[in-house]
């Protein structure tokens, strides 16, 4: 355990509130860390914290102590002698939101504060008020008239993943397309229905949400939320989305040229595979005939074949060139062939086990 550091004259006079004495230390220089041209409040109040059950010391600056102990006509102070950069690339700004602190925030941005307007800041700032979302928020978003309508796709894409409906529903009244896409990682439908938020998936439906684009490795929202073990959201997807036929999924086993006994197997199953001898992995489930899809992997099309399993977050896929299942643990770029099909079924926890421990043939 730490005893408490001593604490500067600065800290001191913050903590008792003592505004002329902190007033004096910002005029006369005593706050301030000076290398070259670098001027910036020094960072030498300490603070004893727990972090996962340890106690931990760490250093802020007059401006952040002050915001800390709510002290805010001293941080107040300290913008007014230009001692707190307000620009976008600093976290002052950021601070306040952090600490629910809007009266010293809208202060700020009287005085000359700024958030980018890039993509990447406009995100960043959506997803530290999503954490504080209250009246204030849409109005100060409004103030800062921020190109959200342009730029919001990621943040709406975070936004339905953490389940944030008033974040949700701002953006998507600020114009932010319903089927923004982040990158690769999917549209906000397809997040909601990976992390099993079954009435935000209802809600971004209802708001024009398609249910058909997929991510990039060719997961829908339906099959996300299946490979993700959220029975409860894939059933609702289910009885909405555009139905597979079956004679569609049997020309997309033709096209990746799925062998005849391994396309009546996934007709017919059974697909729960149990093998309570093995050591590592005792069971998988393959996906429904109409459930297996395509994927992408590193410019590669292949189709997904496992829906759920113990323990381990188990990929096997039918990579149609070699007419093999194959294993993939994305974490660790491991993408192996494990044996042609007739094998695998005949003793599927022997292959499965080894490719867990990326022991091939």
């Amino acid at each position: 355990m730490h005893q408490n550091p001593s604490m500067p004259p600065a800290g001191e006079a913050i903590l008792s509130g003592d505004i002329e004495a902190v007033r004096r230390m910002a005029e006369d220089g005593s706050l301030l860390f000076k290398k070259g041209r670098t001027v910036e409040l020094r960072r030498n109040i300490p603070t004893v914290v727990k972090l996962d059950g340890k106690e931990i010391i760490t250093y802020s600056d007059a401006f952040g102590f002050a915001l800390d102990h709510g002290q805010t006509e001293i941080a107040k102070m300290l913008i007014d002698h230009n001692l707190v950069d307000l620009s976008p690339k600093s976290d002052a700004l950021y601070m306040t939101i952090h600490r629910k602190n809007f009266a010293l925030l809208d202060y700020m941005l009287d005085h000359g504060g700024q958030f980018g307007r890039e993509k990447r800041d406009i995100t960043r700032l959506i997803l530290n008020l999503s954490d504080v979302w209250s009246e204030y928020c849409p109005a100060l978003l409004d103030r800062l008239d921020l190109p959200v309508r342009e730029l919001g796709g990621t943040a709406l894409c975070h936004a339905a993943s953490d389940n944030r409906r008033a974040v949700v529903t701002y953006l998507l009244e600020a114009g932010v397309d319903v089927n923004s896409q982040n990158g690769g990682q999917g549209t906000p439908v397809l997040r909601a229905a990976t992390e099993g938020h079954t009435e935000m998936v209802r809600f971004l439906v209802k708001r024009g949400a398609d249910l058909t684009i997929t991510d990039e490795y060719g997961y829908r929202p339906y099959t996300a939320a299946k490979a993700n073990g959220h029975q409860k959201t894939a059933e609702y997807i289910k009885t909405i989305e555009p139905a597979v036929t079956e004679a569609e999924q049997d020309a997309l086993f033709k096209r990746y040229h799925v062998p005849a006994k391994m396309r009546d197997y996934f007709k017919t199953g059974p697909l729960l595979l149990e093998f309570p001898q093995e050591e590592h992995l005792s069971w998988v489930r393959l996906f429904a005939y109409t459930d297996v899809s395509e994927i992408n992997y590193r410019g590669q099309r292949l189709l997904s074949l496992v829906e759920d399993s113990e323990d381990f977050a188990v990929m096997l896929l039918w990579e149609p060139k070699s007419k093999q299942v194959w294993f993939l643990d994305m974490e660790h770029d491991v993408f192996h062939a494990v044996a042609v099909w007739e094998k695998f079924i005949k003793n599927p926890g022997y292959y499965i086990n080894r490719a867990v421990m990326w022991e091939f043939d």
